[in-house]
């Protein structure tokens, strides 16, 4: 099951700088998937979520606020509909 990762306070004014695309191919061992530059990844082959948070958090140049869902999650959530017309749909497409 793929793994839905959300960094927060990253690439805001200049500040906490992050590549998402440099970190999704240094994570290629996992199949990252980066979706834009705020810090969404979708990880399609994440293992034990311990492991893979461990590893992301080594490559991280600073600590960094991390939320992280199954991808069943915000299949459940793009089900219900929450937001009419909505954004993540580009996350979706990614899983």
């Amino acid at each position: 099951m793929a793994l839905i990762v959300f960094f927060r306070g990253i690439n805001v004014g200049g500040h906490r700088r992050l590549r998402p695309t440099i970190l999704a191919k240094e994570l290629a061992t996992y199949d990252v998937v980066n979706v834009g530059a705020a810090g969404t990844l979708v990880v399609r082959k994440p293992g034990t979520q311990a492991r893979f948070l461990a590893e992301l958090r080594r490559k991280l140049p600073f600590d960094a606020v991390v939320a992280f869902c199954d991808s069943s999650e915000l299949v459940r959530l793009e089900m219900e509909k929450p937001f009419r017309a909505s954004a993540h749909n580009r996350i979706l497409s990614n899983l």
